[in-house]
């Protein structure tokens, strides 16, 4: 009994390193007038893939990517409604894989002070060609150095 759960506690350990791994991001911010695009460019692990944001993923029960912005400064406002790369079909569901893919969210208006900084989370579920993990998190923050 205790081989069993030390091997669960192991198996676990091993399931959230492998499941944070699973994604890496830049962010590129650029300003049009008094709208602040925030793109992050974010790429998957090699034989991983996540499940991307859609109503298909939802209606099979699949954790689709989520955007949530944590904390904005004085002076934004969100605009809501990301926009994300175009994903592909695989295995009944829309998933991200590979290089290149990104998720873009507006903001208006000017940040009261500077330098800004924007945080919030990716939140995710990886999956690889034996198993999916628990859905998980990569936090993001993002400055917004004066003028740009």
């Amino acid at each position: 009994m205790k081989k069993w759960i030390l091997f669960a506690l192991l198996y676990c350990a091993v399931a959230t390193v492998m499941a944070q791994d699973a994604i890496s991001y830049k962010a590129v911010v650029e300003r049009k007038g008094d709208t602040i695009l925030v793109k992050l460019l974010f790429d998957i692990a090699p034989g991983m893939h996540v499940y991307a944001p859609s109503l298909l993923n939802e209606t099979q029960g699949y954790s689709g990517m989520k955007l949530i912005i944590d904390s904005l400064p004085a002076g934004l406002k969100d605009l809501k409604e990301p926009n994300w790369s175009e994903s592909s079909m695989e295995g009944g569901g829309e998933v991200y894989r590979g290089d290149g893919h990104a998720v873009v969210f507006r903001l208006l208006g000017k940040p009261k002070q500077g330098p800004a900084r924007i945080k919030g989370i990716l939140v995710y579920q990886a999956c690889n060609e034996e198993m999916c993990f628990p859905p998980d998190e990569k936090m993001f923050s993002v400055e917004l150095k004066k003028g740009k």
